[in-house]
């Protein structure tokens, strides 16, 4: 901030201003320099007023209405942290013979996968559970999305260095996933190997190593647009943002470490996401009339990525999300309509992360859209000649011969 008759100061959360600025310059963290100049008479203290949602003036109600009529017509975004959404989806993509597990409910089998996964309807918790040791971080495979000719894609995280894959209970998930028609599993790659098959009692089935163990971030990127390229709901707006909901953010692709956010190790960061962003773009220049979405949602959420205050981008993986935590290195979360708020106490966050009644307010989601832009704003998100999401199916695609040719082509 700066004024005529004073040098600039730098201001933190916590400064204080003396002075009545003529002008404020804001240093992004993307190298962009925004430069706000005010008035002869300066910036009044009473211009402006800061009030939690449903706090202010008129028109708001208005715009509710309004943001309701958009979500009732194009479908509401699934955040997957509840059975339901993972149920509604499954349903929606007619995956038949899958189901949805709670097993790491409490995530007690894995911290960094989703508290819910899909897993072949023949296939016991009893039995899941001694497959979880064999995979890297306890990633086991899963269900990742169903294509309507009756193929399966799977994500899946390395087998781990100490263990037998070959045991019973290991040999007993393989086979069962082998089972399913043409399952494409993208597996981390722990021994130096790359692509393959693997062959179980089962039959072979095609693997793709991106060549990271863990299955958190290139299986991601790979998982989004294979679906985005294959699946017209995906390139709805609201099907987009349940894809980096489901692939991403539940699936535990560590965001704050990628994106630099707190104080991580400079070894951690890597634009990953980012990446998925400029795909998507890359897709959207060639094929407009294909996707529901413009160029300036994607900017609009490549710049919210960096946002401090949006709990989508702020944690590592769900489990961390869900305790109302912080990311490593991070003091405090800047949440606009309560202001800067210390980290909650252990055990103090309800299920799903919702605080008890009375206490702090829950974090912001990205997809929040109307809090942060305005109508006008919000109306550049949508392509109006894009795709609408097709209606779900009531029954199982009619079955095809092992084998048979699937087209990718949404």
């Amino acid at each position: 901030a700066a004024c005529s008759f004073a040098k600039p100061k730098v201001l933190t959360a916590a400064s204080g201003l003396k002075f009545i600025p003529e002008e404020l310059a804001v240093h992004c963290r993307d190298f962009r320099l925004l430069r706000f100049q005010f008035h002869e008479s300066g910036l009044q203290p009473q211009a402006f007023r800061v009030s939690p949602p449903g706090e202010r003036g008129d028109g708001v109600e208005e715009e509710k209405e309004d943001d309701s009529e958009e979500e009732e017509e194009e479908g509401p975004t699934l955040l997957f942290e509840s059975l339901p959404d993972w149920e509604k989806e499954l349903k929606r993509q007619g995956a038949a013979g899958w189901r949805v597990s709670a097993v790491n409910e409490r995530f007690d089998m894995a911290t960094s996968l989703p508290r819910y996964l899909w897993v072949p309807g023949r296939l016991l918790d009893k039995d899941l559970k001694r497959a979880f040791v064999h995979f890297e971080e306890r990633r086991v495979p899963r269900l990742c999305w169903h294509h309507p000719g009756g193929s399966d894609l799977l994500r899946s995280a390395g087998f781990h260095a100490a263990s037998e894959p070959q045991r019973e209970d290991g040999r007993e998930v393989a086979s069962l996933l082998a089972a399913r028609r043409c399952a494409v599993v993208l597996q981390g790659d722990t021994g130096g190997t790359a692509g393959g098959t693997a062959v179980t009692p089962g039959g072979p089935y095609p693997l793709c190593r991106p060549a990271e163990p863990h299955d958190r971030d290139f299986n991601c990127l790979v998982a989004s647009l294979a679906q985005l390229l294959a699946d017209p709901h995906a390139r709805t707006l609201p099907g987009f943002q349940s894809l980096v909901q489901r692939e991403w953010v539940a699936a535990g692709h560590p965001f704050a470490r990628r994106l630099g956010l707190g104080r991580p190790s400079p070894r951690d960061e890597a634009p990953v996401f980012l990446l998925f962003l400029d795909c998507a773009w890359q897709l959207l220049r060639q094929f407009p009339g294909r996707f529901g979405f413009t160029e300036s949602y994607l900017l609009a959420l490549h710049d919210s990525s960096f946002v401090p205050y949006l709990s989508t981008f702020l944690f590592n993986c769900q489990w961390q999300r869900g305790r109302g935590g912080r990311p490593p290195g991070s003091a405090q979360s800047y949440i606009p309509v309560s202001g800067w708020r210390e980290p909650a106490a252990p055990g103090g966050a309800q299920r799903d992360g919702i605080p008890p009644a009375g206490g702090r307010r829950r974090p912001l989601s990205v997809w929040d859209w109307r809090l942060r832009y305005s109508r006008q704003q919000r109306s550049r998100f949508r392509n109006p000649a894009g795709p609408r999401a097709p209606p779900a199916p009531t029954e199982p695609p009619g079955s095809q011969p092992l084998g048979t040719a699937v087209s990718w082509d949404g």
